[in-house]
């Protein structure tokens, strides 16, 4: 059943048109209060929660938190937490805790821009050597010149998820101000057809298109100009990022966000982040690392995952006392139409 189950998730997540219907759908009371599916839901989170409540689905390692993009909907420009990128040795502890404690999905990535690592694809095979089965990275692909993509190729690195969010230079430089257009497109376009050339199939290229006032007019272009090209595309909506970035037009007002359904949230469950210095913050929404549960320096990842400190929050969760947490008061991402818990794989 897992393999249809990942299909159905990867029609919805990668059919913009399908997507926005379930999110419609996800928002109805007629859905969401209806005894048989309450009762399907439930158990499918209960199921997830004992699932991962001591070794997380995934492992998101933050291998640099350095960003020049300046993106209009992403606060790196307010962080004030060090910056810095991940020591090989500190890296490779993660894999081998990660192997030890059964992993198998890791993205090596975080709250910056992962090519700047001068060391990427180095990690990136010492976790394939390591028998990870899915590493995957996020990349704005400013830095993705000829020689990183032949590294990238060569590296064994399962998908990559590049973010563009643009068809024209006009509205790409109102959405990611200090990034050329066209020297991102070509570097998409090249390392596409030196994979093509490699005859392999991985990784797996994925565009990330963050629909917002600026560009949501170029939607039906960008998909229509590039699915053919690309193995999937991926069309989301701004978040607020635990309510540090400003409600634009294109958002759904808090007060009308109270009406909406709003689950435990998944990640508090399903993903590690860990930090280039080795902290571990609560969610990769918690981009300043105001709630650190933890050191892998100094634990091990079920010491973290299964501790107390972590415990506590989720149980707030579970009874829905968002309220008792600061950044999760007003974050957005665990309302059901956004984020329901059976989208994950």
């Amino acid at each position: 059943m897992r393999w249809l189950t990942d299909k159905v998730y990867d029609l919805i997540i990668y059919h913009y048109s399908l997507k926005k219907i379930v999110s419609h759908l996800l928002k109805s009371p007629f859905l969401v209060k209806n005894p048989f599916y309450t009762r399907l839901y439930k158990n499918l989170i209960t199921k997830k929660m004992k699932k991962y409540e001591k070794i997380p689905f995934r492992v998101m390692i933050e291998n640099t938190n350095i960003c020049h993009a300046n993106c209009t909907f992403c606060p790196h420009y307010k962080m004030k937490r060090s910056t810095g990128v991940m020591n090989f040795p500190l890296f490779k502890n993660i894999i081998d805790k990660c192997t030890l404690s059964g992993i198998d999905y890791v993205t090596i990535y975080g709250f910056g821009e992962p090519l700047l690592d001068p060391e990427f694809t180095e990690k990136v095979r010492y976790t394939k050597s390591q028998g990870i089965k899915r590493v995957t990275t996020n990349t704005n692909a400013y830095y993705l010149d000829e020689k990183k993509s032949r590294e990238i190729l060569e590296s064994g690195l399962d998908e990559i998820y590049i973010s563009l969010d643009a068809v024209t230079h006009e509205t790409y430089k109102k959405v990611r101000p200090n990034l050329d257009f066209k020297r991102v497109e070509d570097n998409i376009k090249r390392f596409l057809k030196m994979r093509d050339a490699k005859r392999q199939n991985k990784p797996i290229v994925i565009l990330s298109y963050v629909e917002s006032r600026f560009n949501r007019n170029e939607t039906r272009q960008f998909l229509s100009q590039w699915r053919n090209l690309v193995d999937g595309i991926s069309i989301s909506l701004i978040h607020n990022w635990t309510g540090d970035i400003k409600y634009t037009a294109h958002h759904i007002k808090q007060n009308n966000l109270k009406k909406f359904k709003r689950d435990p949230c998944r990640l508090l469950w399903t993903d590690m982040v860990i930090s280039w210095n080795g902290d571990v913050p609560l969610c990769c929404n918690d981009y300043e690392n105001r709630i650190v549960l933890g050191n892998v320096k100094e634990q091990s990842i079920s010491e973290i995952w299964g501790g107390d400190k972590l415990e506590k929050i989720r149980q707030w969760h579970i009874n829905s006392n968002f309220e008792k947490i600061s950044i999760c008061k007003e974050c957005e991402y665990n309302y059901h139409h956004k984020s329901p818990w059976w989208v994950s794989k």
